[in-house]
């Protein structure tokens, strides 16, 4: 027998929980509570899943656009590599897409409602 507010396990023959004063139930008719993820949360998630291939995407245009000579310093030539001749401000502006696309991902995920 099991009271199903608190947990607490007792032996046969006990009805009700000394602690919670309600009828005690056998475990397998206890109920097992199921978590799924919200509407809004699996909205959240595919959003996020977007936004960050949209940054790769973003990331591998200003590579290229950005590097005249990518085969060059890829295979060799400047020690800094492709990322280096970015300009700061857009490497930033890319990282805060990326942490914030993460954190939607993070959101979507987290998001549950018991059944």
């Amino acid at each position: 027998m099991i009271c199903p507010n608190c947990k607490a396990e007792y032996e046969e023959g006990y009805t009700q929980c000394s602690d919670c004063h309600i009828d005690l139930v056998e475990r397998a008719n206890l109920h097992k509570h199921v978590y799924r993820i919200t509407q809004a949360g699996l909205s959240m998630l595919k959003f996020g899943i977007a936004l960050l291939f949209v940054n790769i995407f973003e990331m591998m245009t200003v590579i290229t656009l950005s590097d005249s000579n990518i085969i060059r310093r890829t295979y060799g030539g400047s020690h800094g590599g492709i990322i280096s001749d970015i300009n700061p401000v857009i490497k930033l502006l890319l990282g805060i897409q990326f942490i914030i696309s993460l954190f939607v991902i993070i959101y979507g995920v987290c998001s549950k409602e018991r059944n």
